[in-house]
């Protein structure tokens, strides 16, 4: 899917003052990551590692594997269409609403294709052999999280079956358990992160995937050389040499993110799923998310994602990640003043 995610902003002739639309964390960039990469732009007169090496073996220290385990990427979404490409053929089963992504990369490597709604996806459910599973966690669009408990059940229960946990929000969920550790304990899961969400480089493109040897093995015989830039490579070298103060304070972003649930909520005619991450599903009662959509951003410069097109969901639906104090509380007076305004068109049309 080229131009149907969300962040959406180079579409828009408006001004956008708040971006809703986009997941990443919302402080942005660290000024000291800004500085290392404006110092470090002269070496892209050198060609880079082909494979990130270097970086890959700072990744595996990070979760105390074997740098044999980790690939890196050029974003989350390049580990996916690889790891579609080795499986190219197989049965695919897609936990949705998820991220386009993964059946898109099913469907150019003929995947036949598969599809379970995450409320009904447990550890005991029947599944074909000889598949992959694509399993967000926690899951775009609704932030829902499977344990890992039940990602070890669904991984020893199906021992022919490839399990793939897109861990790229991890960093901003709150208690969020990662299964990474596992991945030297069983042979059919495969976990793949994302630095651009917590750290605010999506524009980079920079993730990593942690799989069985023999998988990373098969990975690099097919990957791209040079698909990981000079400045991706360094940005994550400069993250990984100091991670955890880099990262956003979770109880922080659960907080803001709750408060923002919690008053979105609360007007009448708009539902919204409960989510532990930065970024939740909400729905109208009356009316469509495209429409809501455009009247925040003429109105008010304040851009949502519009989620009618994840499989599953229906034109009543949006996405949206918590920004600062200043524009949730704008988004919800706007959002409470279309409400009102479409309630009272309604009334005078019936």
């Amino acid at each position: 899917m080229l131009f149907g995610h969300g962040s959406d902003i180079y579409k828009y002739q408006e001004p956008v003052i708040a971006d809703f639309s986009s997941n990443v964390w919302y402080e942005g960039m660290q000024e000291s990551l800004i500085r290392h990469l404006q110092d470090k732009v002269i070496n892209i007169v050198h060609y880079p590692a082909p494979d990130a090496g270097k970086l890959s073996k700072k990744i595996a220290d990070l979760h105390g594997l074997n740098h044999q385990n980790i690939l890196v990427t050029n974003g989350a979404t390049e580990a996916f269409y690889l790891l579609a490409q080795l499986h190219a053929g197989l049965n695919s089963y897609i936990v949705y609403p998820a991220f386009a992504e993964y059946e898109d990369a099913c469907k150019i490597y003929n995947h036949k294709l598969h599809y379970v709604c995450n409320a009904e996806f447990h550890a005991k459910i029947p599944l074909r052999q000889h598949l992959l599973v694509w399993i967000g966690n926690p899951n775009n669009p609704d932030g829902k999280v499977t344990s890992k408990e039940s990602i070890l059940d669904l991984c020893k229960n199906n021992p022919d079956t490839i399990f793939i946990v897109d861990e790229a929000y991890a960093e901003l969920c709150w208690k969020f358990d990662s299964v990474i550790y596992l991945v030297n304990k069983l042979n059919n899961l495969i976990v793949v992160r994302s630095l651009t969400k917590a750290f605010t480089i999506p524009g980079i493109r920079l993730g990593y995937m942690v799989a069985p040897v023999k998988i990373v093995e098969r990975a690099k015989s097919v990957k791209m050389p040079w698909s990981v830039n000079t400045l991706a490579i360094e940005a994550g070298n400069f993250i990984l040499a100091d991670y955890y103060n880099l990262l956003p304070e979770k109880n922080m972003v659960a907080k803001e993110s709750k408060t923002l649930q919690k008053e979105l909520a609360s007007i009448p005619g708009i539902k919204i799923h409960p989510s532990d991450c930065n970024y939740f599903l909400g729905s109208i009662e009356s009316g469509k998310a495209c429409d809501l959509k455009q009247f925040l951003l003429k109105s008010y410069g304040l851009l949502i994602r519009d989620a009618s097109n994840f499989r599953g969901l229906n034109e009543s639906h949006f996405r949206i990640a918590v920004q600062k104090q200043e524009f949730n509380i704008l988004l919800v007076d706007a959002i409470k003043q279309w409400m009102n305004n479409n309630r009272a068109c309604q009334n005078f049309t019936g």
